[in-house]
């Protein structure tokens, strides 16, 4: 299922017709199962390799299969030794000129063969006396000036250590850093290539790899403009594959969509998944546990309405003594303006969509295991808010706050928490929108395209996983970079 392109008979209008109508590049999303190869035929480019985040950031790329080039002048010669003794290469280039990681991208052929490339720069504190133009801004012209000559596909990740914003100069490069971020996804989208900064926030260095690798990868195709603070890591390590082997997980209103494709997904990779959704939808969900069955994966189906706590009692007595990650997905719409929404709406919403969550939490928390996960499903109506959406917007605003209580008080038990906010995904809701409302929707996007149930799942997934241990109390956009709300 791919449907980036534009409706035929909107694709026969707009030749005719003189619109600043841009058409999207087909995202490489992941082909099979997740694996330790995901990054074969990208090629990263590194711009500095001076310290131990340096160094794991180089080797988390190539484990995961990227050729690295390491393009810095001045380089640690220990680490350019371990770096190259490990099959990088290393080419001495100057990120000051604007024309320097330019030149390093194209000696490594990726601009010829067409191979998605993938930049990951340090940003750090300047050296210079002035605070507005100095060797930190010029660096990230001259990585931009090189990004924006990249093929279709790329990445381009701004890392920012742990010390950087400990002085004011830090602070401020910090800052022009992410503001850069948030004009170059949006003009870097339309060719499919995405920006995102990683905030070293008491992290590990192999932990912000973890992550890094993730997004530099085709698992985050429709994530952009992402601003994450990496902390210290929490949860339990799986060696090896698959990433949740022996783990138990809950998905909730997972018969079909969003919900089912996320199931599918953590059953892929190795999780005993529990789908839970209401009693009318039984049926859908025992196609979607017969799937994971047919792929060889492990799964239930438990009936329950979870906006009540009796219902949130019988996925507890139905799950057994633990579980290890719990994926709230279950929500409905009601939509009206609030002139014509009634009360009775309004409350029917904020039950399903936020008190839901609270209601399982609360049945669950005496049998979640330490370091386990927590991903809660908001939206971007939930930051932006939307017009005749209100209740939805309340309620999905509230999510967002939820998980950061649970992050802070499930801190001590190594248990994370997150929020997903999915914008416009095609789902058969979306596809029932009037035609010319689909296709505008995708323009607001920076990658110029609706996003699948499949990108959802791939991010629930990561969150779910070990990769993403150093992540908690973090909103994760999945909006294909949408210019609102940002």
């Amino acid at each position: 299922m791919n449907d980036w392109s534009l409706d035929p008979r909107v694709r026969a209008v707009l030749k005719h017709i003189p619109l600043p109508i841009q058409l999207p590049t087909p995202l490489k999303r992941l082909q099979g199962a997740t694996g330790t190869s995901e990054l074969e035929g990208r090629r990263a480019v590194v711009t500095r390799l001076r310290d131990a985040l340096d160094l794991a950031l180089c080797q988390g790329l190539a484990l995961a299969g990227a050729a690295v080039v390491i393009a810095d002048a001045e380089p640690n010669a220990d680490y350019v030794a371990t770096a190259v003794a490990a099959g990088m290469r290393h080419v001495p280039s100057s990120v000051d000129a604007a024309t320097g990681v330019l030149a390093v991208v194209q000696s490594s052929g990726a601009t010829g063969d067409r191979r998605p490339v993938v930049i990951v720069h340090r940003v750090v504190a300047p050296t210079d006396a002035d605070p507005a133009v100095n060797d930190a801004t010029d660096r990230l012209f001259g990585v931009g000036h090189a990004a924006a000559q990249m093929g279709a596909s790329g990445r381009l990740l701004l890392v920012l250590g742990q010390d950087l914003e400990t002085t004011a100069a830090g602070a401020l490069t910090a800052a022009a850093a992410a503001g850069f971020a948030r004009s170059a996804f949006k003009e870097f989208g339309p060719k499919g290539t995405t920006v995102h900064v990683l905030r070293q926030a008491e992290a590990a260095p192999t932990t912000v790899a973890s992550v890094a690798v993730f997004l530099a990868g085709p698992r985050s195709a429709f994530l952009s403009g992402l601003d994450l603070q990496i902390g210290k890591a929490r949860g339990n390590d799986v060696g090896g594959l698959p990433r949740l082997g022996a783990k138990v997980a809950l998905v909730t209103g997972a018969a079909r969509g969003i919900g089912a494709a996320i199931a599918e997904r953590l059953a892929k990779d190795g999780a005993h998944v529990w789908v839970n959704d209401v009693e009318s939808a039984k049926e859908a969900g025992a196609e979607t546990v017969a799937r994971i069955r047919a792929a060889g994966g492990k799964a239930d189906f438990v009936a329950a309405d979870v906006s009540s706590a009796a219902g949130a009692q019988a996925i507890k007595a139905a799950i057994g003594p633990a579980v290890d990650v719990v994926i709230h997905n279950a929500g409905i719409t009601r939509d009206r303006t609030l002139r014509k929404m009634t009360l009775e709406n309004w409350r029917l919403v904020l039950r399903v969509n936020f008190g839901a969550m609270a209601n399982v939490q609360a049945a669950l928390l005496p049998v979640l295991r330490e370091g386990g996960s927590l991903v809660l499903m908001s939206s971007v109506m939930g930051i932006a808010g939307n017009f005749g959406q209100a209740n939805y917007s309340a309620s999905k605003a509230g999510v967002i706050a939820l998980s950061k209580q649970w992050s802070a008080q499930l801190a001590a038990r190594g248990v994370r928490s997150n929020v997903i906010a999915p914008g416009f995904i095609l789902t058969e809701m979306t596809a029932h929108l009037p035609l010319m409302n689909r296709e505008m929707a995708k323009q607001l996007t920076a990658l110029l395209q609706p996003g699948l149930p499949e990108d959802v799942a791939e991010l629930a997934c990561f969150l779910a996983g070990p990769d993403a241990a150093g992540l908690s109390g973090q909103v994760l956009r999945c909006d294909g970079g949408m210019a609102f709300g940002a």
